[in-house]
């Protein structure tokens, strides 16, 4: 098998990780599930077919695979299937400390590992934050901030707690939802980062810019407004509507 024709899917991660054949001592293939050490810790995945030999976009690289363990057992299958319930009660255990000595923090989410010696809790600060007091923050208090959280946590829980601020897409990303379209959303299902997008897309499709009706549920411009745009000429323009009534021509002619 080439190296890169196959990549791994995380647990409560949208986008894969790439990693390489060797480090697998044992013949893998498409939907075998594994256990394998990252430089997080110990965890669970899928093997999945990359879209096309090499093709890497859109992979998650943040995570390193180091070795793949073993095939995942029976065990290993019946202790993930558990992973979620745990994973909300240590979210719970989790919302009720920082409620105690950091009110000022608003739990999102938390993400459990496999091994279950190691956690993710995701937050960001409360809305009514002064914002001159959040500028001055922005580096050496906000940075001392996040490991004081840790050390709390880590006592608190008995576990390897790491904590990470999030932004509004971020937050989007991290609860999931339902899009204007109806179906899930593009940073939770598949998108790697989100697009970048910009007024004069909306403005180069001829749509009203009305930022609440073109905005996510992140608050921010959806990211389709950058899929449609990227399918050619916008949809209003007299170059289209030439084009249009010419295929109409040709096939009431034909």
């Amino acid at each position: 098998m080439a190296a890169g024709k196959f990549a791994l899917k995380l647990r409560k991660h949208a986008s894969a990780v790439s990693f390489e054949l060797r480090l697998a001592p044992f013949y893998v293939k498409h939907g075998d599930t594994v256990v394998l050490e990252t430089n997080r810790g110990e965890e669970l995945a899928t093997i999945v077919r990359l879209p096309a030999p090499g093709v890497r976009r859109g992979l998650h690289e943040d995570i390193r695979v180091l070795h793949v363990l073993r095939k995942a057992t029976n065990e290993d299958l019946q202790s993930a299937a558990e992973l979620d319930r745990a994973e909300r009660e240590i979210f719970k255990q989790a919302n009720d400390i920082l409620a105690k000595n950091a009110p000022e923090v608003k739990l999102i989410s938390a993400e459990l590992l496999f091994s279950r010696k190691k956690a993710y809790f995701f937050y960001r600060l409360a809305a009514g934050e002064d914002a001159d007091k959040k500028k001055k923050a922005q580096h050496a208090p906000r940075k001392a901030n996040a490991r004081e959280l840790q050390r709390l946590l880590h006592q608190e829980l008995g576990l390897q707690a790491e904590v990470r601020e999030l932004a509004g897409r971020s937050c989007a990303y991290a609860i999931g939802g339902l899009g204007h379209c109806g179906c899930g959303l593009c940073c939770t299902t598949w998108l790697r980062k989100p697009a970048q997008v910009s007024v004069k897309m909306a403005k180069e499709q001829n749509l009203a810019i009305n930022i609440p009706k073109l905005s996510g549920v992140c608050g921010k411009l959806m990211c389709c407004l950058e899929y449609e745009l990227a399918q050619g000429e916008p949809a209003g323009t007299e170059k289209n509507k030439d084009a249009f009534y010419e295929t109409m021509l040709r096939e009431n002619k034909g």
